[in-house]
C-alpha cells in the first residue's frame, strides 16, 4: 500500500468517530507532510505520527504542528516538499529544507505561490512562473532580482568561487523538475479521494524506459553548440574535475 493512502483510512476513521484520536506509524517524511497538510480534512480530535524506534521513538502531535504553522503554509507544505526533494524528485544542490523552509515561512507571495502547485494535473506557465520565482530567492544574488534562474546563473557565474555544481538549474531543467513536482503534489493532494484519477506521467517530467520511468533532465542543449565546440583543454597531465576550465568553460590558457 502507499503510504499516502493511510491518510484515506485515517479519514475514514475519523469519519466513524469524529472525536477519536488518530495514531499513524511510518517513518517516512512524506507521510509526516501529508498528516500536517490534511489534517483539517481529516477532522479528528487528535491525529499524531509514530515514527522512530528504541530510544529514538518519538509521537509528534500533528494537530499542533498543523495549527502552529497556519493554513497557508499548510496548503504550500506538500508543493514545498516536492520541490526540495522527496522519493520521486531530486532536491536542489546545496540548498536544504530548512534554509526554504526559513524563505517559505516569511513570504506570503510564495506560501501563495506554492499553494497553487499540484492544483492541476497538468502545470501552467503562471503557476511555473511563480515558483521559479520562489527557485530564484533561494540563492544569495543581492546586487539584482532575477526574474529567471537562467539570469540568475549568468550573475553567479561572474562571481569568483562560484561552484558550477552548486549554481540553480537552467530554466529548461527547471521546468521539467517543476513538472514532476506538481505531479507528485497533485497525486498527494487527492490523498483522500478513495479512486483517482491520475494524467499520464509521460507529460510531467518523465519519459517511459520499458516498464519504469526515467526523468527528463533538459530538453535543449546545456550550451549553444558553437560554445561547446570552442571549448578545448590544454591540460598536460590530464583534465582535473576541478580545472578551472571545467569551472568557467574555458580553455587551460585561457582559464590560467
Amino acid at each position: 500500500m502507499s503510504f499516502h493512502r493511510l491518510l484515506l483510512h485515517a479519514k475514514y476513521a475519523a469519519d466513524t468517530s469524529p472525536e477519536c484520536r488518530i495514531v499513524l506509524q511510518s517513518p517516512d517524511t512524506d507521510v509526516l507532510a501529508l498528516s500536517v497538510a490534511h489534517f483539517s480534512d481529516i477532522n479528528c480530535a487528535e491525529l499524531w505520527s509514530k515514527t522512530g524506534v528504541k530510544e529514538r521513538l518519538r509521537y509528534v502531535p500533528v494537530h499542533a504542528v498543523s495549527q502552529e504553522i497556519g493554513e497557508k503554509m499548510c496548503r504550500a507544505l506538500l508543493a514545498f516538499h516536492a520541490i526540495t526533494g522527496c522519493d520521486s524528485t531530486s532536491a536542489l544542490a546545496g540548498i536544504g529544507k530548512k534554509k526554504g523552509w526559513q524563505l517559505l515561512s516569511r513570504g506570503e507571495q510564495h506560501q501563495d505561490s506554492l499553494g497553487l502547485l499540484g492544483a492541476q494535473g497538468n502545470l501552467s506557465g503562471n503557476i511555473a512562473a511563480k515558483c521559479e520565482g520562489f527557485i530564484c530567492d533561494l540563492y544569495p544574488s543581492s546586487r539584482m532580482t532575477p526574474c529567471t534562474v537562467d539570469e540568475l546563473r549568468y550573475f553567479l557565474f561572474c562571481q569568483k568561487r562560484q561552484k558550477n555544481e552548486m549554481s540553480p538549474p537552467t530554466s529548461d531543467s527547471l521546468l521539467q523538475q517543476l513538472k514532476r513536482a506538481n505531479y507528485q503534489t497533485f497525486v498527494w493532494r487527492k490523498a483522500l479521494t478513495a479512486i483517482q484519477h491520475l494524467p499520464q506521467p509521460e507529460t510531467n517530467g518523465w519519459v517511459r524506459d520499458g516498464p519504469s520511468l526515467k526523468p527528463v533532465y533538459m530538453t535543449k542543449e546545456p550550451a549553444p553548440s558553437s560554445l561547446l565546440e570552442l571549448r578545448t583543454c590544454t591540460c598536460k597531465g590530464g583534465c582535473q574535475s576541478n580545472c578551472l576550465c571545467n569551472n568557467a568553460g574555458l580553455s587551460c590558457s585561457e582559464a590560467c
